[in-house]
């Protein structure tokens, strides 16, 4: 099926993600090198209410998940936390050679995961009526879990702007989803 998702960039400090899909709606709150620093997630369908921040090598979760009341935290390292890679991984289309460790939380779980991002080199397609060179990123669970689940992003190489995601909707055998860019309003994307 087809859902659509409204995403919007704002300046705020230095930059916030709003992003729109059904009932839900998540506001994540990003650093100048594009690092999250907090993330709010509103679902009345799902009955979740949810903010998450970072304090040192601890991300601070209290709320509403799933109708429970949740004040818990996750233990990571000195690695980003990047929670919306539509945006953090920006800054690797200038470099795209750089492998990089991060940390994300799994949306439906709120498992912390540490993932590792690689370059998978640079492809042409068709987006919104125009050929686009994007940098090919390719993103994996580190360890030996690497084997286990991947995903792919692409992000136009002009100014790293979301073009594409492929990757499964969740644990490894689940169903693949896509994302791609649908439209875009001048000036906005950046």
């Amino acid at each position: 099926s087809v859902k659509n998702l409204d995403w919007r960039l704002e300046k705020d400090d230095p930059y916030r993600l709003v992003a729109d899909i059904g009932a839900e709606r998540d506001i994540t709150r990003v650093d100048d090198l594009l690092a999250t620093t907090s993330w709010k997630v509103t679902d009345p369908v799902a009955n979740t209410d949810l903010m998450v921040w970072r304090e040192g090598n601890l991300l601070q979760i209290e709320g509403r998940f799933k109708g429970e009341t949740i004040r818990e935290h996750r233990k990571i390292d000195a690695a980003p936390w990047y929670q919306a890679l539509s945006i953090s991984l920006r800054p690797l289309v200038d470099f795209p050679q750089r492998d990089l460790a991060f940390w994300s939380l799994r949306p439906d779980t709120l498992e912390a995961h540490k993932l590792r991002v690689a370059s998978g080199g640079e492809e042409v397609f068709d987006i919104l009526g125009q050929k686009t060179t994007a940098v090919k990123l390719e993103i994996r669970l580190t360890g030996f879990k690497s084997m286990l689940w991947k995903c792919h992003y692409w992000l136009r190489k002009s100014d790293g702007l979301f073009l594409r995601y492929e990757g499964p909707s969740g644990p490894p055998g689940w169903p693949l989803t896509r994302v791609t860019l649908a439209e875009s309003e001048p000036g906005a994307d950046r």
